[in-house]
């Protein structure tokens, strides 16, 4: 008879797989402990079956002067990117100079018979058109004492914008130099700082500290605008610059007068919460001084990145799969990348915070600009469904077979501890059935999986071979 503590008598058992789609877990607010998936996303087949797959490298498209990038915008055919204070199109920079105080630019357009570009950054407005070149907006509403936020609107012809104090206030039609003093309506349901204003379908949407009011143009006398009865949201936003429209769907960093912060998602003015909890405890400890965020459609999958640079995270939601990532640069910091657009190639373009370069995503591609950045992935504690202790003879990973491509893993029998970790070992992903020999015995067990090469990757899953013991 086995005594007590000893592993007792094995019996081969069943050899199920771990499933290697690991979310984001963690159980406080580092990501140190518990699963995640960094630099990969999740792709479900119609089949049923679900792959990790590594995500798209970033491919420089163009570069100007360095400086910092400011935002990025396709007008009429145009790749505009303010780098510094140097607005450039299609590379050429313009005459004039923009205000640098307050980072990320936000941009909009006008009809009428000179259509025109608007650019502003909660400090200073400007157009631009060619007939008069890059123009600064020299009288815009008095705002004292309050001052302007990010965003615009632009619907029926008037472009409207909103200060701290919750007024939104409408240009003359088509034009952009003109705001009269009539023209404002105060979204005023609750007494909240204005923080952003966006457009959905044919609303106005007054992003305010903790809540989110929505108008119509309802051809009024002074602001055609009128209030949407029973629109009123009580999520507000944390800061402009995570406001993004992708496909009509707005996104943004929400708060509440409760205290909480999330991520929201608008379509078709129905909001819907769409940060987890394991995101949120994320979300309240980050540092959004420096707060960026970007979206892209790639590959069927369209992803909205948040970047933290003074906290080194970005964190990307999936909104096909509704899961989020982490992602990184190869230096393992947070992605850097301030703003997207689109070009003519209908590729994402997206602008690097630091130089000011524009990139764009391509599966071709399996490093940023040419330097390898690593696929982690830690997945869940896994017990195979049983506290008994297990011995893996033989551990198979389940993977495309690719030449070139390798993987190491190493293991934590003792709850992610730092300094439990297993020495990693290599896993030659270009044989058939790759597998390790002699993982030893674990009763509940995490698995880290790194993939640092110059290929593709997809992963289905680990498949152990067991012995189960009787105790």
């Amino acid at each position: 008879m086995a005594q007590q503590g000893q592993q007792g008598q094995q019996q081969e058992g069943p050899n199920p797989r771990i499933p290697l789609v690991a979310v984001a877990l963690n159980r406080g607010s580092s990501t140190a402990f518990d699963s995640k998936l960094v630099n990969a996303y999740i792709e479900k087949q119609a089949d049923g079956e679900v792959w990790l797959v590594k995500r798209p490298g970033l491919i420089r498209l163009s570069g100007v002067t360095a400086g910092v990038g400011q935002g990025v915008y396709n007008w009429q055919g145009a790749i505009y990117q303010i780098v510094g204070a140097t607005v450039y199109k299609n590379g050429v920079a313009l005459a004039g100079t923009v205000d640098t105080s307050n980072g990320v630019y936000s941009w909009g357009s006008t009809l009428g018979g000179t259509p025109s570009l608007f650019l502003q950054n909660g400090v200073a407005l400007y157009y631009y058109n060619t007939t008069v070149g890059l123009t600064a907006i020299a009288s815009p509403p008095s705002f004292a004492p309050n001052t302007l936020v990010k965003g615009s609107a632009y619907l029926d012809s008037v472009t409207y914008i909103m200060d701290t104090g919750g007024v939104v206030w409408g240009s003359a039609a088509d034009d952009l130099t003109t705001w009269a003093a009539t023209n404002r309506i105060k979204a005023q349901i609750e007494p909240d700082a204005g923080v952003a204003i966006a457009k959905q379908l044919v609303y106005v949407i007054a992003l305010k500290q903790w809540s989110t009011e929505v108008f119509y143009d309802a051809s009024n006398v002074g602001s055609p605008l009128g209030s949407v009865q029973g629109s009123k949201l009580n999520y507000g936003c944390r800061n402009a610059n995570t406001v993004q429209d992708m496909e009509g769907a707005l996104y943004w960093v929400s708060s509440t007068r409760a205290g909480s912060v999330g991520v929201m998602k608008m379509e078709a003015l129905a909001a819907t919460p769409i940060s987890t909890p394991p995101i949120e405890r994320l979300l309240q400890s980050v540092d959004f001084t420096a707060v960026c965020s970007w979206v892209a459609k790639q590959d069927g999958h369209k992803f909205y990145g948040l970047d933290f640079p003074n906290s080194g995270i970005t964190l990307v939601y999936d909104d096909k799969i509704q899961e989020w990532y982490q992602w990184t640069d190869p230096n393992i910091a947070s992605l850097s990348l301030v703003a997207s657009t689109f070009n003519s190639a209908q590729q994402v373009v997206l602008q690097d915070a630091t130089d000011g370069n524009l990139y764009t995503f391509s599966n071709a591609a399996y490093g940023d600009d040419g330097s390898l950045f690593p696929v982690d992935l830690y997945t869940p504690n896994w017990d195979g469904g049983t506290k008994k202790r297990k011995m893996v003879n033989k551990l198979y990973v389940i993977a495309d077979q690719t030449a070139g491509s390798q993987v190491t893993i190493r293991t934590n029998d003792s709850d992610y501890a730092v300094g439990s970790w297993s020495n990693p070992v290599m896993v030659d992903l270009s044989q058939e059935a790759p597998y390790i020999d002699n993982m030893g015995t674990f009763i509940r067990r995490a698995h880290h999986i790194r993939h640092l090469a110059n290929t593709p990757l997809r992963l289905k899953a680990l498949e152990p071979h067991l012995l189960i013991g009787s105790l």
